[in-house]
């Protein structure tokens, strides 16, 4: 995963430079949400121009009438449950599709305007830059770059990107131009995950298997599923969503909403032809109907055999994170309704009651958050269980299974991923395996069916031998946190107790045959290691996350440069 690789290099190097690493999580997501902002504020104005001949056209105006759609691109059920879900590196997906209208989906002068509309056009285009195209371009390679970080956000960024283009003014050699560039982009962003699913072999899974009905988005309090995907809400996981979304307020708040596009249909309907509003509109829609779609049983069925059928598909099953590609429709229909009420009352009191309306879909989220999102520092163990395994031979096991925590040392008891693989250099069997709804609703397998043969002998008491012959070394116990241990500890009885403390116990098994530990030991048993991945393969993955990093970096600083060349040569034509 480009984010695990990419936080992994960034705490090293912060570390090395003696700075804290604590603060890195949330100042990349305050980052992200800036983004986002400045983007919707960017594809408003875009749409609804400064200047366009009302009362409410005053830049001063204009300005505090944006304001609630900037506030709607940030506050909303989609970010929030989004947060609440662990999911802040989603963000920058979500910010590179708000961000390629406004790059891409560009107007220009019709054939049909009046030649006193062409002169007005071109005199406020003539100290533009003759490279705002290529400007253009390399932002919206740089946007896809970043939302690269996870999978689904490369996603969502090449739909937004694809139908943005699709639905531009600009001439075919320049759509050309920009899809060649941006394809290029697109492959080289997608190697990192892409390189591993090849290397490592495809992962599908039985029909009926996927998890896709796990994943699937659920139906809020009184506004079943299309009213909740409407409302940018129907995460599947209730445990991340916030209070008042999980109450009768939420058809209160999907009722409002439901105001502020009757508000806004008559100026989305002039505005029809903007290259912005088709890009963003009609996909809002399609989106609705889809992700509703595929909460039913026949979607369900079809995304099931899809996704165990083709490799990689498996990115679809979370179909509520597609929820984004409505969220940029949704800021422009806050910005119409916010102009209508602007008729009516002063453009501060529009702007005051728009707001409301927005804020009011999730009142609680800044108490949800502030409840959630806190560092923490993880217990002085595992400092001390990272001193005896760190590039240690042999593969370790932890306890409970699963992949989820719930000390309440520091996570107080809610449910957190395992640190262990993250915090340990060393190679950590985990299956993956996710439960949905608490033990006993049904769990969701993971890709790692080798550390599910280990836990499976693990839990079920069998000699230490067999872990030890397939590799395993070590057994982390996390005796704080609930979960399945099974009858683990007859296969720990001879096992040499190596550390321990109020919450952790590490555990070394006897090395196979009475050997000793060695880097060969924990290759052995090959019949039960048949795609353990090799060092050339890790090598490779490693080389294209470097060569995403450098990417990202190179296109912003492509971007940034064209810029500044831009102002320079605008600077002498204007003395």
């Amino acid at each position: 995963m480009p984010q695990d690789v990419a936080m992994a290099w960034a705490s090293s190097a912060l570390s090395a430079l003696g700075l804290p690493v604590w603060p890195l999580t949330g100042l990349l997501t305050a980052v992200f949400c800036v983004w986002l902002a400045v983007a919707a504020g960017a594809l408003v104005r875009l749409v609804i121009p400064e200047a366009d001949g009302t009362s409410v056209g005053r830049a001063g105006a204009a300005f505090i009438l944006r304001m609630p759609a900037v506030v709607c691109s940030v506050w909303n059920p989609f970010v929030v449950e989004r947060l609440l879900q662990g999911h802040w590196s989603l963000l920058a997906g979500v910010a590179a599709v708000m961000t390629m209208p406004v790059l891409l989906a560009r107007a220009r002068v019709s054939e049909q305007e009046s030649a006193q509309d062409r002169e007005d056009a071109g005199r406020r285009n003539s100290d533009k830059p003759r490279n705002t195209d290529s400007l253009r371009i390399a932002g919206a390679c740089a946007a896809l770059a970043s939302a690269g970080l996870t999978p689904t956000g490369w996603v969502l960024a090449m739909v937004a990107a694809a139908v943005a283009l699709s639905c531009a003014g600009a001439p075919a050699a320049r759509k050309i131009r920009a899809a060649a560039a941006l394809t290029a982009t697109a492959v080289v962003t997608a190697l990192p995950w892409l390189l591993a699913t090849v290397l490592n072999g495809p992962a599908t899974g039985a029909p009926g298997q996927t998890g896709v009905t796990a994943f699937a988005a659920r139906a809020e309090p009184g506004i079943g599923t299309l009213g909740s995907v409407i409302a940018l809400g129907g995460i599947w996981n209730s445990q991340a969503v916030p209070p008042s979304r999980a109450t009768w307020w939420a058809a209160v708040a999907l009722a409002l909403l439901l105001v502020v596009w009757a508000l806004a249909a008559r100026g989305l309907w002039r505005a029809r032809r903007l290259p912005a509003v088709r890009a963003t509109v009609p996909t809002a829609i399609v989106t609705w109907l889809v992700v509703s779609l595929a909460a039913t049983g026949p979607g369900l069925a079809a995304l099931d055999d899809l996704v165990s059928a083709v490799p990689g598909a498996g990115l679809l099953r979370d179909t509520q994170k597609f929820v984004a590609l409505a969220l940029p429709a949704t800021v422009i229909a806050v910005a119409f309704a916010t102009r209508v009420l602007a008729a009516y009352v002063r453009p501060v009191g529009a702007a005051l009651l728009a707001t409301a309306v927005v804020v009011v879909a999730v009142p609680d989220a800044p108490r949800a958050l502030w409840a959630q999102l806190e560092p923490v520092t993880y217990g002085p163990g595992w400092s001390e269980v990272a001193a005896i395994v760190d590039g240690q031979p042999g593969d370790l096991l932890v306890l409970p299974a699963g992949t989820f925590r719930s000390t309440p040392l520091w996570a107080e008891g809610r449910a957190v991923l395992d640190p262990a693989p993250r915090l340990l250099d060393t190679h950590v069997l985990v299956p993956g395996d996710l439960v949905v709804g608490g033990a006993g609703q049904g769990a969701v397998s993971g890709e790692g069916e080798r550390a599910r043969q280990a836990t499976q002998a693990l839990l079920a008491g069998e000699d230490a031998q067999r872990l030890t012959e397939s590799g395993v070394r070590w057994v982390l116990d996390e005796r704080t946190s609930a979960g399945p241990r099974g009858e683990s500890a007859q296969t720990l009885s001879g096992a040499t107790e190596r550390f321990s403390d109020p919450e952790l116990i590490l555990y070394e098994l006897p090395p196979p045959a009475g050997a000793g530990w060695t880097e060969s030991s924990s290759t052995e048993g090959t019949e039960t290691r048949p795609t353990e991945p090799s060092d050339t393969a890790r090598a490779a993955v490693l080389a294209a996350h470097a060569l995403w990093l450098t990417t990202l970096a190179g296109t912003l600083a492509g971007a940034l440069a064209v810029a500044l060349i831009g102002r320079w040569r605008r600077g002498p034509a204007r003395h």
